[in-house]
Formats: C-alpha cells, structure tokens, sequence
C-alpha cells in the first residue's frame, strides 16, 4: 500500500488529531509537498508514522511545520500506552531512526512535535537540537461556571464590557477574517503568516469534514472587532487563526470571543481548550489570564548543511 494511503489508514484507526490527517495536509500543503515515513512492529503492524511538509525556499527544500498547523506528531499505535515507560524508550529509540532516514532529502528540519512525545532523545542522537515552546490550555470544560471563575480580574473585565456593546456572529466570510488578520499584523509591523487561498482551501476542506466554526464579535455600531477559526478535533478546540480589527482593544473584543469560543466548544462536544500558545512576553500574560495551563512540548530542528543553519534559526 502507498505510504500516504497507509497513513490515512493510520489516523482513522488511532487518535491523531485532524489537522495531521491527510485532508487537511492535502489542503494546507498541498498534495505533492508533503510526505510521511512509516514504521511497522515485529507482527508487521504499522506502529509509527511521521508526517511531513516539503518546502522549497529558492529552490532549496526544507521540511517545515505547515501554517496553520500547531504541531506535526509523531504518532505511535495504540498498543504503545501499554508499554512500561523502558519499553516505550525502546520503541522510540528502535523506530524514530527508521522514520528520519524515510523522509525526502532536505537541507533542514524544523518540526513542532505533540506535548505528549516528552522523549526526544532519539532525535538528539540524529542530530537534532530542541527549543522548549508552551501550549496554553484549559483542561476541563465540563464545568463553565468554574472555568469563568478562574479567569483573572482584567479578562472577566473585559467580557463585562464586551457584554453591552458586541455581538456573536458565526459566519462564513473567509475575506472578513483575513482582513481582520491583515490588520493585526500590519498593526505590528508584520506580514500576516497566511492568505487568503490559504484560508479558502483549508475551509473547502474542513467545513466538508464538519470540524470547524468561524466566529466574529461585532460592534453595535456595525464593525466587526475580532475574528476566530476554530478547529475542533479529538476532544480538543484550537484557535487556529485569530485578529483584532480597528476598537478592538476598546470594546474588550478578544477576551470576550474567546469566552463565547469556549463556550461553543463546549457545546461541540470538546473536553479541552488549547490556545496554541506563545512565549512572546506580550502574548503568554495575556493567556495567562485566561489561566490556561501551560503544557510544554519540543520544536526539533535540524541544518544537514552548515549552509542551511542560518536561515533554519531564522525560520525558528
């Protein structure tokens, strides 16, 4: 079977969350930039896979994180959580050189591995370096009144606020949203991480697998303040992308979204809140306000070239 049937195979059978599925890397990379190398168990049983994104950069490949995407797994078969933690650190240090020498050839790689592969050795022992990154979460979201209750004093502010001049909008408008993005990142100096094809393939294929809400607050006046795409998968919702429009700050827009998000992912059947997270200073207070948990995991990186480390630390 080809390697990229066999992982679908792989992710309908184990819990590996949607944005790592074929379809979404489909959309997000496109069909001919991504690949993934496979591991079988002494029984034959496919045991492992490693997804990943082929990307050209002045003809140079790399193997990168896609957009969009907070991490790129490792992912490992059910029968793996039985094993006694020796036996998982056998696992992984027979299978994770299996999979690394599979992959395409590249100049370097760059890759946001799942909180729950804690054990990076093995990729250390390939050659590979790690920055430590944090995910933020709310853990439970079976009890609202208590996830309001733990909010710090600024957030629980601002929903107030937000209460008594904006409005929840569930939309469709793609051309709202990266407005609103543009506009965050413009407002910094940057250039916003996605476009608007971007968006649309992601949407057309995700709104056909039924995972995901694109939700607005909108001003009394008329404007729209803030904007969020959210992914709900495996029990867990994601803001995947977000902005802040013009008054945003203002009105109190983004703390209030997130507490109507939040609630909508409750609705949706989700058991977990993940911002994504950030260890910008400006960005991990703020979160902190939330009083998500912040849940380490490890972004790898490897240069095969000396040539390739400057800009592989710049991409990082």
């Amino acid at each position: 079977m080809p390697p990229k049937s066999a992982y679908q195979e792989f992710c309908r059978d184990h819990a590996v969350p949607a944005f790592n599925h074929p379809w979404w890397l489909d959309a997000i990379c496109g069909p001919d930039n991504w690949g993934v190398a496979l591991a079988e168990d002494k029984k034959g049983e496919l045991a492992a896979a490693l997804p990943c994104h082929i990307r050209r950069i002045k003809g140079i490949p790399f193997l990168l994180t896609p957009p969009l995407t907070p991490y790129l797994g490792l992912w490992r078969y059910q029968a793996y959580d039985a094993f006694t933690p020796a036996d998982q650190f056998t696992f992984d240090r027979q299978v994770i050189p299996q999979l690394l020498e599979q992959l395409p050839g590249h100049w370097g790689h760059i890759q946001k591995l799942h909180p729950q592969t804690q054990n990076w050795m093995p990729f250390l022992w390939q050659g590979f370096q790690a920055q430590l990154r944090y995910h933020f979460f709310i853990p439970d979201l079976s009890d609202l009144d208590a996830v309001h209750r733990q909010f710090n004093r600024s957030v629980k502010y601002s929903i107030k606020e937000g209460e008594k001049v904006l409005a929840l909008e569930e939309s469709t408008d793609l051309s709202a949203l990266m407005s609103i993005i543009e506009h965050t990142f413009d407002r910094q100096g940057l250039t916003a991480p996605v476009t608007m094809p971007l968006l649309q393939r992601m949407d057309e294929a995700a709104r056909a697998q039924g995972e995901v809400q694109l939700l607005f607050a909108r001003h009394k006046e008329g404007r729209l303040h803030s904007g969020v795409y959210l992914m709900h998968t495996q029990g867990v919702t994601y803001p995947i992308t977000a902005g802040n429009g013009n008054g945003a700050r203002d009105s109190g827009a983004f703390p209030w979204l997130m507490w109507q998000s939040i609630q909508a992912a409750a609705a949706h059947g989700s058991q977990q809140w993940n911002f994504c997270g950030s260890t910008m200073p400006n960005v991990a207070p703020l979160l902190n306000g939330f009083r998500a948990v912040p849940v380490s995991y490890f972004e790898i990186y490897r240069a095969r070239y000396p040539r390739a480390t400057p800009l592989l630390q710049w991409l990082l």
